[in-house]
């Protein structure tokens, strides 16, 4: 029998090297199965015939889908998640609809798999039989060297990462001169109780699983979609989508597994961080002068 297909989703805008990248690392899978690459572009048609030229190999398939914005929607701020994060599940579940593979992964374009990732996670399906299995990652610079600072990535002070870094490494997610983060779910928390990883306190369970991590069942994505509607305490709390979706797992009692590896290498710069970098910059720069005085 066959390995069953596997549907990788990614949404890209503007950052064809960083696209040229994560494709390839798609491309590098050592997954027996067939993958198929649904590339869903926001409003980039340049970045149509990126992925139409990228290199291909028997057993693999991409598809570029372009989603126009509308004259509304290119006047919004950058940035804002008030607009972003709605639109990237809005456009997160158009892939997996698109996808015509059995599983759904996804992969922000400026991440990578490293080559076993779909693998890994593939045989820990079919080991438990579960329908929502995850790895772990290792955190990057934008220019490529490790993030091994001690300052949680997406939180909004420098203060309030260095508190969130510890209660991580507390809880066996980080760990000190390492970057790795060890991604997790821990169970039997209902939806009332879920706390994304931004505002986690001391007695909170670790309710952390990025975006590129997961391998689900497309048949559970289309039963239980990423939420598309955000609150004003989602937007306060840096809810992304990747949270929204890991609650409404846990909500409905989905089991989630983990591979316990670090398979995919996740970037620093994207929409969910780029503040933290700069909370972290201004804090060195203080500390530096503060020295030279």
């Amino acid at each position: 029998m066959s390995p069953d297909p596997i549907g990788v989703v990614t949404l890209t805008r503007h950052r064809h090297q960083m696209l040229r990248r994560a494709m390839a690392s798609v491309l590098a899978q050592d997954y027996p199965g067939d993958i198929e690459h649904i590339v869903v572009i926001d409003d980039d048609p340049e970045s149509v015939a990126v992925v139409e030229s990228a290199p291909t190999a028997p057993g693999r398939r991409t598809v570029a889908h372009l989603v126009e914005r509308s004259p509304q929607e290119r006047e919004e701020p950058p940035r804002d998640r008030r607009f972003v994060y709605p639109r990237l599940s809005r456009l997160f579940n158009t892939g997996a609809r698109i996808s015509s593979a059995e599983w759904i992964a996804f992969l922000d374009d400026d991440n990578e798999f490293e080559p076993h990732h779909l693998s890994s996670l593939r045989d820990l399906a079919r080991q438990t039989g579960a329908d929502a299995v995850h790895s772990g990652r290792t955190m990057w610079n934008a220019d490529g060297t490790p993030y091994t600072d001690e300052v949680w990535h997406t939180s909004f002070t420098y203060e309030e990462g260095r508190r969130l870094y510890q209660l991580m490494v507390d809880r066996g997610v980080r760990f000190p001169g390492s970057n790795v983060v060890m991604d997790r779910a821990d169970p039997g928390i209902r939806s009332a109780s879920f706390r994304p990883s931004t505002v986690t306190g001391p007695d909170d369970p670790i309710m952390t699983v990025d975006q590129s991590v997961w391998l689900l069942r497309r048949e559970l994505l289309l039963r239980l979609p990423i939420p598309e509607e955000f609150t004003e305490e989602d937007h306060a709390n840096n809810v992304a989508p990747d949270d929204k979706l890991l609650g409404r797992l846990v909500s409905n009692d989905v089991p989630i597994f983990s591979t316990g590896a670090a398979t995919v290498r996740y970037y620093l710069g994207g929409v969910s961080n780029w503040k933290q970098r700069e909370t972290v910059a201004a804090a060195r720069a203080a500390a530096a002068t503060a020295t030279a005085d």
